[in-house]
């Protein structure tokens, strides 16, 4: 049984006025980069009354498809809190996009709800086909309500976000709780419980942060809101005696306007984490996609105490390497203990996790939370838990990055034949640095730029990454190099084996002349796989050959810790120098950057139907004649 409830809701004009963030410059958004358009929380849905769909509970399998009221133009996602509450048995509430036809729900989860039970948590859904939002209960039945904290909208006219590590604001433990109906109000600036500095700018216009109610001592529920009027809304509905979190987005007018903390019955204490901030003009874009699961320890091992998972998101599956934040949903089942998960970035300098916390459980207890994590060193997070073990599973709903498209530049740009210096690119995101000058002579200096060029791509708001040549000829004088396999190559043969030895010494030559990445750790590599082919004088006429230098070249480089894609022809080329080469070679675990974009609308192929290698297409290089730049220039994706 499917009962859909597709409400278009109409917004008042005296309830919205004002509720947009203020007028600023806007950010240099390019197609697909959205920004956040924060709103005064308001209620959408509640099965209990009707607001947002007809009353009555939701039953086992049922949907509700919800069109948000006052969704402005472009919008692309949705930030809202989900609170399931009288649910009839267990069961599982799942948000995201209407899907253009029926089928199965996703294989993610946001709300995991007992028998009784209430609970919350903040989701970021993209919209789907008429921008409507999709909630699908598992099993039992059960009420839903919905408030809404803002809107992603594309293009530039919202706020960028701004990520760090987890900063401690406040915990009233050992001081005075949060009484019932008296609000607290919550600075945002100032020093953190480690030491540091919360670091909100003065124009911040929403911030993101991590609430947790500890032991209260009536069941209640806890509001977070700009100053000003409470809303009807609510962010965590503890019962007595629990430990309950959620994230929480928020709007702020100006740091004078600053979050104010309600509790509606007994005391409680309150502990709050900042994730993050928006500024209108800054900072890094938003790019939602269908949630999808990354993690789920019950099919490997569970986390233990002491010993941080480390999850690498950037740069891997369909997540470009220079994702700088990432909006997860956490999950922890099946605790062996009283604990809490944290959350944060991979640094090899911080690797003891920071004062604070995203998810709090009891033993035996499934407990989900949304998380904005910031990417540390090559694109990971570590989740640390408190003690014993618990398994997690971790959903993603999208990934921020630095607004804008970047460039490719190698040894053409030199500013002359063999010189250090180079010419570069006005502007831009990021760069992606070519590291050799070709394979026919490894010997070489490869880009005599290299150091030039990288340190220029350092200063710009994403992080550089590299690529190499990887042609692959008998006539090159390296072919018959020794490797790994025990084979004698000098008569130019064209077997698998001395494929294999060329790709391994290819990259064990190219990977120290690799910098590493401005942050510390090493950047992602991309290899160039394009023609001439076809016995030409870049690669064997032999796909099964050309196969084994692309392949070790892949395993060594990350055998060395380096994230790996390909660079090649779309699929839809009518010649594509992926097939050419290497036939009907399938890597779906590559990254792929396409390139000849049919005209100047990368966006167009950042689809599957353009993958070459079956992976996914995370970028897209328009080349000079089609741009009208001077430089080749990509679109992530």
């Amino acid at each position: 049984m499917t009962r859909r409830a597709l409400v278009l809701l109409v917004a008042l004009v005296a309830a919205m006025a004002g509720l947009s963030a203020p007028a600023a410059a806007a950010v240099a958004t390019t197609a697909g980069q959205s920004t956040y358009l924060p709103q005064a929380p308001s209620r959408v849905l509640d099965t209990r009354n009707g607001t947002g769909a007809r009353p009555g509970v939701v039953g086992a399998g049922e949907t509700i498809d919800l069109v948000l009221p006052g969704t402005p133009a472009g919008a692309t996602a949705a930030v809202l809190n989900v609170t399931a509450t009288a649910a009839t048995g267990t069961t599982v509430i799942r948000v995201y996009p209407q899907p253009a036809a029926d089928g199965a729900p996703p294989l993610v989860s946001n709300l995991n709800v007992v028998s009784g039970g209430t609970v919350a948590n903040l989701v970021v859904t993209r919209l789907g086909v008429g921008g409507a939002v999709r909630l699908h209960n598992g099993s039992a039945t059960v009420h839903l309500i919905a408030d809404l904290a803002g809107f992603y909208v594309d293009g530039g006219s919202g706020a960028g976000f701004s990520g760090r590590s987890p900063c401690r604001l406040l915990d009233t433990r050992g001081g005075q709780p949060l009484q019932a109906g008296q609000p607290r109000t919550l600075p945002l600036t100032g020093t953190c419980r480690d030491g540091g500095v919360s670091g909100v700018p003065a124009d911040a216009s929403a911030v993101v942060l991590n609430v947790t109610a500890v032991a209260p001592t009536a069941n209640t529920f806890v509001t977070v809101y700009p100053g000003g009027t409470r809303p009807i809304v609510s962010n965590l509905n503890p019962s007595r005696g629990q430990v309950v979190a959620n994230q929480v987005v928020v709007r702020v007018e100006d740091l004078s306007d600053r979050v104010q903390l309600y509790n509606n019955a007994g005391t409680t204490n309150i502990v709050v984490d900042l994730a993050g901030w928006y500024v209108p003009g800054s900072g890094d874009v938003f790019h939602p996609v269908d949630p999808f699961r990354v993690l789920d320890t019950r099919q490997s091992s569970p986390v233990a105490a002491g010993a941080p998972r480390v999850l690498g998101l950037s740069g891997a599956g369909a997540l470009p390497w220079m994702a700088k934040a990432l909006a997860l949903n956490l999950t922890a089942t099946r605790p062996t203990a009283n604990s809490h998960v944290t959350a944060y970035p991979a640094q090899s300098e911080a690797p003891n996790p920071p004062v604070a916390s995203n998810l709090n459980f009891l033993r035996g207890q499934d407990v989900p939370n949304a998380a904005v994590v910031a990417a540390g060193e090559d694109g990971a997070i570590r989740l640390a838990v408190g003690a014993q073990t618990v398994d997690l599973v971790v959903d993603v709903a999208g990934w921020f990055g630095p607004a804008g498209d970047g460039w490719d530049i190698s040894w053409p740009q030199c500013t002359t034949a063999g010189s250090t210096t180079s010419n570069h690119p006005t502007g831009g995101a990021f760069a992606v640095i070519g590291v050799t000058r070709g394979t026919f002579n490894l010997n070489n200096s490869g880009n005599t730029c290299l150091a030039d060029e990288w340190a220029w791509a350092s200063t710009l708001s994403g992080a550089p990454s590299a690529y190499i040549n990887t042609d692959a000829n008998v006539d090159n004088p390296h072919w018959a190099d020794a490797g790994p396999k025990a084979v004698d190559c000098s008569a130019k043969q064209k077997t698998s084996d001395c494929g294999y030895n060329y790709g391994w010494n290819l990259a064990s030559f190219a990977a120290p002349k690799i910098p590493a990445a401005p942050g510390g750790g090493k950047p992602f590599v991309w290899l160039d796989v394009e023609g001439p082919y076809a016995g030409g004088p870049f690669w064997t006429d032999s796909v099964a050959t050309n196969r084994a230098v692309v392949s070790t070249a892949i395993a060594r480089l990350r055998g060395l810790g380096y994230r790996v894609g390909i660079y090649s022809d779309r699929a839809s080329s009518t010649a594509p120098d992926w097939k050419l080469i290497m036939g009907d070679y399938v890597r779906t675990d590559v990254q792929n950057w396409v390139f000849r974009a049919p005209d100047n609308n990368p966006a167009a192929l950042c689809v599957p139907a353009s993958s070459f290698s079956g992976g996914p297409v995370v970028m897209v290089q328009v080349q000079p004649g089609q741009s009208g730049q001077a430089f080749d220039v990509n679109h992530v994706c």
